[in-house]
């Protein structure tokens, strides 16, 4: 039996868990997850980006740090969300850790998360797929919101992680393509959609149902 690992199953079993990812980094992944926490009520966010944690510097609270007592760890609140960063406990010192070590760290900041009556969990994972991914995935049952951008560099690594997400049995729910238009001013957009054929023969393969939109998150 591992101790951790059952006390962050039984802080979220009864929680719906969000789980914001992408195949790759810079696509806007953090500032998805933190608009999904800040426009979803009672909701609480979590930064399982163990090595580059954007979260602190998003809400301006980089260097400060969460208190930690016998009970947990207290949330940093911003606007009344609560949140929750490897790097509200090691400030700006940098973090390296083996694979196990990452799977650790998961556990005991999920599992000493001081949650309160929050009934959504945001959780912003790294991008592509590691350890973190693997260690959320044996706590709980999370829905997969997938985050990309245009470009050719990522059409690769999000097939590949939808792929996994798939087989895995956890069907992304929602995707945000960001970053797809140019503003050539007065108020026309150019879209950006350079693997739009290649993505279609996938859909089609995987029976993977995307819609296009133009709604911008609030």
């Amino acid at each position: 039996m591992r101790p951790l690992l059952e006390l962050a199953r039984d802080k979220l079993k009864r929680r719906k868990v969000i789980a914001v990812m992408s195949g790759k980094g810079g696509v806007g992944k953090s500032v998805v997850a933190s608009l999904l926490a800040l426009n979803i009520r009672g909701s609480a966010l979590i930064d399982l980006d163990l090595s580059g944690m954007s979260i602190p510097k998003l809400f301006g609270v980089s260097g400060k740090l969460h208190e930690v007592g016998r009970e947990g760890i207290e949330p940093i609140v911003v606007g009344g969300l609560k949140l929750f960063s490897l790097g509200g406990i090691v400030g700006d010192r940098y973090v390296v850790l083996p694979g196990y070590g990452q799977s650790g760290a998961v556990e005991a900041l999920i599992a000493f998360a001081k949650l309160g009556d929050a009934d959504t969990v945001i959780v912003d994972m790294p991008p592509g797929m590691g350890e973190e991914l693997l260690a959320l995935g044996r706590i709980a049952s999370y829905v997969p919101v997938v985050v990309t951008t245009p470009s050719k560099a990522s059409y690769k690594v999000v097939k590949q992680l939808v792929d996994y997400l798939i087989e895995a049995g956890r069907k992304p729910r929602a995707f945000i393509l960001n970053m797809a238009y140019i503003e050539c001013g007065g108020g026309e957009n150019l879209p950006l959609r350079p693997w739009r054929r290649g993505a279609k023969a996938w859909r089609r393969r995987r029976r993977q149902s995307l819609r296009d939109t133009d709604r911008p998150l609030p």
